[in-house]
């Protein structure tokens, strides 16, 4: 791990590629994570994954608007959950049975942030349940204060417009939602979240859809061009 910093504090954002993040994963026992820069509705951009199934985890979360790390970001505390089958299903009722599904069972998130600065979540998980021992603990921490003091100079220098956006489709989807229902940026994002969780579809697949004009979401239900899914709207779609 301290080779790892010393890597970090020379390459900065340019080496938080994912070969960096699967080597910090190795250091830290376990088997992903993922970081997120905090946006305007708590949770928002995917900046850095390890793997797959780790910007699977991070846009579940995103989906469902709860989860580890959206408590992590909410709260500005750690959030350690060594074996997510004991969690209480009221506290992420979706989260929970769709993580399990993805084989998670254990999920870490760590708040980036200094003071009332926050900067996003580091995330990490594990297909296999237990807690993280004191020595990876105490890395991740380290790690984490770590990335918040390089994301924090590195955003004030634009970062995080340049860096490439995991969910930019989701964005301009979300715009175009919008303007179609004439509704609010927020109130486009609960249509789409809530079309990915009742559809059992990754946000991002849904948002590429929309945006290719392949799937539109009316008033009342949705509709995919070329076939009969979803519930048309009384005039036909139009």
């Amino acid at each position: 791990m301290t080779a790892l910093l010393d890597e970090l504090a020379v390459q900065r954002t340019d080496g938080l590629n994912a070969s960096f993040a699967r080597r910090c994963a190795d250091a830290l026992g376990i088997d992903g994570l993922a970081v997120t820069l905090s946006g305007d509705d708590s949770f928002g951009e995917l900046v850095w994954a390890s793997d797959p199934l780790s910007a699977q985890l991070d846009d579940l979360q995103f989906t469902l608007g709860e989860g580890p790390g959206m408590d992590a970001v909410d709260g500005g505390v750690l959030v350690l959950d060594a074996d997510l089958r004991l969690v209480p299903r009221a506290r992420w009722p979706g989260f929970l049975s769709s993580a399990e599904t993805l084989g998670l069972r254990a999920v870490f998130a760590f708040p980036l942030q200094i003071g009332a600065i926050q900067v996003g979540v580091l995330t990490c998980r594990r297909s296999t349940p237990g807690p993280l021992d004191a020595t990876a603990l105490s890395d991740a921490l380290v790690f984490a204060d770590a990335l918040t003091l390089t994301l924090l100079g590195d955003v004030a220098h634009g970062f995080a417009e340049h860096a490439s956006l995991h969910r930019a489709e989701v964005h301009q989807a979300t715009g175009m939602i919008a303007v179609r229902l004439g509704v609010t940026p927020a109130v486009a994002l609960v249509r789409l979240r809530a079309y990915a969780y009742a559809t059992e579809r990754p946000i991002v697949d849904v948002a590429r859809d929309i945006v290719a004009r392949k799937l539109r979401l009316p008033a009342d239900g949705a509709e995919r061009d070329g076939d009969d899914t979803g519930t048309r709207s009384p005039d036909g779609g139009g």
